[in-house]
This record gives C-alpha cells, structure tokens and sequence, in this order.
C-alpha cells in the first residue's frame, strides 16, 4: 500500500468505533450471513477494532485478526486476547495457503491500493470449499424488488442529508482526493477464481443524540480523509452544514452488499 489509508486509521484508531458503535453494530450483522461454526478458522482481513473478530470468537471461532495499521492492531489485541492479532497488508499476507475456513473483510476492499490482490490473497489462504465474504456492490444488483408504479414521497432521513452533504462538497476535492474507489464486488470474486457467489445485505441504524456527536463521528473513520482533503474554507463551511441539521431523524441508517463466494475444492 502506498500508506495513505492505513495512516489515517493508525491516527484515528483510539476514537474509531467509540464515539458510536457503527462498525460493531455492522460486524455483528455481517457476520450473521456467514454464521461460521465453533472451530472455524477465521481471518479478519483489515480488523480495525474488532467489528468481526467479536463476533466471531463469541461463535467460538479461532481468529487471526489482520490490519496495517499498527495502532488498530495494538488496541485490538490488549482488548481481545483470544484472537491472533498481526500488523500485516491485505495485498501480501504473511499467512500459508490454505489456512482458513472463512475469509471476511468489512469496509475495507475498497481502500486498498489494489482491491483484487487483496480478494487475491483471500483467495490463497481459503482452503479448499472455503468462502470469502466482504462488503460492496456490484453491477449485478437486482432492482426487481423495487416496488412499480407512483414512489412514496419520504421524509428526508439523516442518511439521506448527510449523502447529499458529501455529494455536494465531493465537487471541491483536489483530484484523487478522499480514499477508496468504486469496485465491482462480484467481478473481484470471479476474477479471484471464487464460485457460487451470493449477495446478501446487512443494515444498521445508529442513533446520534445531536450534530456534535456526529461531527466527532465523521472525523473517527474514512470519512476524515474527504473532510481533511477539502479546502479550509470548505472544510469550515462544511462542518457548519453538519452542526445545521436538522434534528427530526438523529437516527443514521446504513445498509451494505455483502458479496461472498466459494474457493473450489
């Protein structure tokens, strides 16, 4: 990795995930579409603080908790001890072949310099009828299960606000500003050599009891990156839009594409 993603969360590791439970609330969702057995041999690709290696050791799991940032890496081990925890790329893991039972990666993929070595190496280190899992989309969504006909007028959520918020200011990065890029989870996979890919999805909805805490949120996460590469002045101006928000929905709903497939045996 060129350092830049896994800089900002080794400096952001000691608030990420504890101004608000996101990610956990997330891990613990993610890792109910797998639903790996007591005994599974599981690699958290890319820990930060532990959204899916809790709920993996609650299963009974045996972890290997992986993360380039040695900061995410430090808390996550003095926190679980259970779990076998290493300062390590996603792109060149230092990890045999065929080790695991099942490979997941929350938010993580799209960060990476290159998405499909890390897919890649998931892919190496599954044994035979193993399965990878991770969060995107992909071309390949369905919108059959849209309803037809007049659309229901909504009220405008907190989500909704805060996406045309960042929709909005995205217009004031320099090139190649914020992190992360757009990555077809399913092409990822088969490009990987992975069979019987599945989508499933898994949401969350966390409440924010005002905009300060919000703030702070945005600035504990990948969102600190887009805020940090926008000009000073619309970087002022678009703290002050965040404080503004209306305060009739303080509850942010996510929902996320959880793409998997199978290492052929």
């Amino acid at each position: 990795m060129d350092g830049s993603a896994w800089k900002l969360f080794h400096r952001v590791a000691a608030d990420y995930d504890q101004v608000a439970p996101f990610f956990a609330e997330y891990g613990a969702a993610i890792m109910d579409v797998p639903d790996p057995p007591a005994g599974c041999r599981f690699l958290d690709l890319g820990a930060g603080r532990g959204a899916l290696t809790v709920p993996a050791l609650q299963r009974g799991c045996f972890v290997t908790a992986v993360d380039a940032a040695p900061a995410m890496i430090e808390r996550l081990a003095a926190d679980y001890p259970a779990a076998s925890t290493h300062v390590m790329d996603a792109q060149a893991l230092r990890l045999p072949s065929d080790s695991f039972d099942l490979v997941a990666s929350s938010f993580v993929i799209h960060v990476l310099d290159d998405p499909a070595a890390g897919v890649a190496e998931a892919h190496r280190v599954l044994a035979p009828g193993g399965r990878f899992a991770f969060t995107g989309g992909s071309a390949r969504e369905s919108n059959s299960h849209r309803p037809r006909g007049n659309p229901t007028i909504q009220a405008p959520s907190l989500g909704g606000r805060l996406n045309a918020l960042f929709e909005e200011f995205a217009a004031y990065l320099p090139p190649n500003g914020s992190m992360g890029q757009l990555v077809d989870a399913a092409d990822l996979l088969e490009e990987a050599g992975f069979v019987d890919l599945q989508k499933d999805h898994a949401g969350v909805a966390i409440t924010f009891p005002d905009n300060a805490m919000l703030w702070r949120w945005a600035l504990s996460h990948g969102y600190r990156a887009f805020i940090e590469d926008l000009p000073h002045d619309r970087r002022r101006e678009f703290r002050r839009r965040v404080m503004e928000l209306p305060a009739d929905d303080r509850v942010l709903r996510r929902t996320t594409g959880i793409w998997s497939g199978r290492k052929p045996a």
